[in-house]
């Protein structure tokens, strides 16, 4: 930039090309600096003050191109006009980039790892549901099962459970899982679907970047900058189970390199969830609760602010927070059905980036004011926990891009305080990591990638997780791929130190406790160790028929070790069996699968004296995993997007024990199909669906068998102005009712409408 004395002014008027209407909400920012503008209702945009010199301009806008205009000469004490014309995104398969992939950006063909991308149009056409795992439920190789409005459990490759926690799940970079149980909340993200701009689904092990839990794979949901999301944005939406929701999102530039994001929403829903205190319950294999749901809607309470600074050159300082209240939430666990009477989570976070500089600190808490109920016992459950991050990451290239490193850390610091109601006493941890990837290219058609995790936590020695990958792009848009993986899954603190009352069943008339019910207990296992997988995967991306025709196949081999059962009965050497009691038929206690007769549970000798039945957790043999995805989406015209994926799993167990019961808790094949319709005029719909084949199902105290079912969902809106949109969303179009997590509800239909308005 050449700078004279005396400052100009650059003002202009921005269109949409072919239909000339003026654009608002359109960013102008001067290149390499912190000065800018955002046009007006009227298109006009003006920036003033601004140094006399060449600059180049960049104009941005949601769902259009991004163009750079050059040779922008400001001369003092005058003013340029400079009119614009912006175009709608094209199709562009071959420019799609991912960033989770190796923590940095590349394109999707080059990628080490299989890898999902969610864009902007996806998301804003099914924003309606308001969660974002219903954004992958179609997705190749996503395991999801949905058990109420804002119940989700989402896995990958196998062995989900009702409390999942093989997938890390970020957003904008913060981990959202719960201290003690570990798994994502998901009605406790402090965002509306309308303020995500990309999701980001790595399938496969992914510890060697991302530590534990990154085992099966990372979700990595990211939001709207201010910058994207000026102006103010309306949403009331309504429908089925009595929905109702508003949401409401302010952005703006304040000058001087500031800019801002506010928004606040709330959403209030009926869920699908019975009583289960007294027979017939919705489908056999269910036992008696002895607490029934509390009365009273669900509801969702949330919101969140956000500033940015950007220096001149480029680098940016963000600090933001939020917090998110969740009343009447029931959950599936395996101890039973949780009632939330009341959750707050709030979080807070602060970030520095710049071209090669990451850091980043957050903390965030989870409290139960209103307390959580064991439908299954009627107990009560309390929880006070706390989760702090400091993350910092640096890269940097050598000769000419060829050589490519980076260097990263990060420390998280746990606290769980359940009040005696769920493990005695406090538990406080530590989780310490440090991890180095080197990416080499001796030709650009060639990238080898050597990545290497070390991690130390308080209850296990340090955990070493490597991956090497190559990537041969043999022709342009075409890509193999070969890896390499190690990684790890920690025991929760709830699987370490578990110790709470899951419900009661009558054995009197077997002779078992006279007196009362023969109550169920589980019980943590101190004596656990990580989970291990070792993970060898194969994989093609290409782009076919002039950037119309998107193919992807993976196949992976896994090795799992150490595999941490979910709650089962006799696996914790602390609570062994006891034996049939005296005069017990065998047959009865054992069972006869056979004849359909169930087993009797094990029953243990507390040392009070008191019979009971335990469940517990357990490190069990080794399982070979094995799957194939295979996935296109093609372009019919520029307006018809076709979708399909199939997914095959499957698995052996080495070393298994007698009476160990471990199934994978996802189906062997499963389909995901879909059809978008996207015109000029602003209307756009998709048509989806899943077909899950049957499958067992065990997880806690829920056994049972989950029926092949079928589900669709329709998502359809229409852009009546810049200002205006009207949207519809459909899940379960057919009404089928199903349920996919045994022991939770059948979930049905449920049509949402709304309206949103951008001022």
């Amino acid at each position: 930039q050449l700078f004279a004395q005396g400052n100009g002014t650059i003002n202009g008027h921005i269109t949409d090309e072919s239909t000339g209407e003026a654009l608002i909400r359109v960013t102008v920012i001067i290149s390499g600096t912190t000065i800018g503008a955002a046009t007006d209702l009227d298109g006009n945009y003006t920036i003033t003050n601004v140094p006399a010199g060449t600059y180049s301009l960049v104009f941005s806008l949601i769902s259009y191109q991004t163009i750079t205009k050059d040779e922008v000469v400001v001369s003092a004490n005058q003013t340029m006009q400079l009119d614009i014309e912006l175009s709608t995104s094209a199709i562009e398969l071959g420019n799609v980039t991912v960033y989770a992939a190796s923590r940095k950006n590349e394109k999707i063909t080059e990628a080490p790892t299989a890898v999902s991308v969610i864009g902007l149009e996806e998301i804003r056409l099914k924003s309606n549901s308001g969660s974002v795992p219903k954004l992958l439920e179609t997705q190749p190789g996503v395991d999801l099962v949905q058990s109420g409005v804002d119940d989700f459990n989402l896995n990958t490759r196998g062995f989900n459970s009702s409390v999942t926690r093989r997938v890390l799940v970020l957003i904008d970079g913060r981990d959202l899982g719960a201290a003690f149980l570990g798994q994502q909340e998901w009605g406790a993200i402090s965002y509306p679907l309308d303020d995500v701009s990309n999701v980001e689904f790595v399938r496969g092990p992914g510890s060697a970047l991302y530590g534990t839990n990154a085992f099966n794979g990372v979700l990595s949901i990211t939001t709207f900058s201010p910058q994207q999301a000026l102006g103010t944005k309306i949403k009331l939406t309504g429908g089925e189970l009595s929905m109702f929701g508003l949401d409401i999102r302010n952005a703006g530039l304040l000058g001087a390199g500031f800019s801002y994001r506010v928004n606040v929403g709330y959403m209030r829903s009926d869920n699908w969830d019975a009583n289960r205190i007294t027979a017939p319950f919705k489908y056999p294999g269910l036992d008696p609760e002895l607490r029934e749901i509390t009365d009273g809607s669900l509801k969702r309470m949330y919101g969140s602010a956000r500033l940015d600074y950007q220096f001149a050159d480029g680098s940016l300082i963000t600090a933001e927070g939020g917090i998110t209240v969740v009343e009447n939430n029931v959950i599936v666990t395996g101890i039973g059905r949780l009632n939330l009477i009341k959750g707050v989570r709030p979080w807070g976070k602060l970030n520095y980036s710049s071209e090669h500089l990451y850091i980043s600190a957050w903390g965030q808490s989870r409290t139960t004011p209103g307390s959580i109920f064991s439908l299954a016992s009627g107990g009560e459950l309390i929880e006070n926990s706390t989760l702090y991050q400091i993350e910092g990451q640096y890269n940097y290239s050598f000769f000419q891009e060829k050589l490519r490193v980076i260097v990263g850390g990060s420390q998280k610091i746990g606290h769980v305080d359940m009040e005696e109601t769920a493990m005695v006493g406090t538990k406080d941890y530590t989780i310490t990591g440090g991890y180095g990837q080197l990416e080499y290219k001796p030709v650009d058609q060639l990238k080898f990638v050597a990545t290497g995790r070390v991690d130390r936590t308080s209850y296990e020695k340090s955990r070493f997780s490597p991956r090497f990958a190559a990537v041969w792009s043999f022709l342009p848009n075409h890509s193999l791929r070969v890896s390499f993986n190690k990684a790890f899954l920690l025991p929760s603190i709830s699987e370490y130190f578990l110790r709470v009352l899951a419900g009661g069943t009558d054995l009197s008339a077997l002779g078992v406790n006279p007196g009362g019910p023969t109550f169920v207990y589980a019980m943590g296992n101190a004596e656990l160790v990580p989970e291990r997988i070792e993970g060898y995967e194969v994989g093609y991306k290409g782009i076919f028929l002039d950037n119309k025709l998107f193919i992807t196949l993976d196949g992976y081999v896994n090795k799992v070790r150490d595999f941490i059962t979910d709650l089962l009965q006799g696996v914790n050497p602390e609570f062994p069996f006891n034996g049939a009691p005296a005069g017990l038929d065998s047959l009865i206690f054992y069972g006869s699968p056979e004849n359909g007769i169930p087993a009797l549970p094990g029953l243990t000798i507390l040392p009070s004296g008191e019979t009971a039945i335990v469940i517990s957790y357990a490190n069990k043999g080794q399982v070979n995993e094995r799957g194939l995805e295979l996935s296109f989406n093609y372009y019919i015209t520029d307006e018809f997007l076709l979708s399909a994926n199939w997914s095959y799993f499957d698995f052996d167990i080495d070393e298994q024990q007698e009476g160990d019961e471990l199934l994978p808790n996802n189906p062997k094949h499963k389909f995901g199909y879909s059809v978008r319709y996207t015109h000029p005029n602003g209307f756009d719909a998709e048509l989806s669906g899943r077909s899950v084949q049957a499958f067992d199902w065990a997880a806690g105290v829920f056994v049972g068998r989950i029926p092949e079912y079928h589900l669709f969902n329709l998502s359809a809106g229409y852009q009546f102005s810049q200002r205006y949109r009207a949207g519809l969303t459909v899940t379960n179009l057919l009404d089928r009712q199903a349920y996919q997590i045994f022991g939770g509800s059948i979930v049905g239909r449920q049509l949402i409408a709304s309206i949103t308005v951008t001022l």
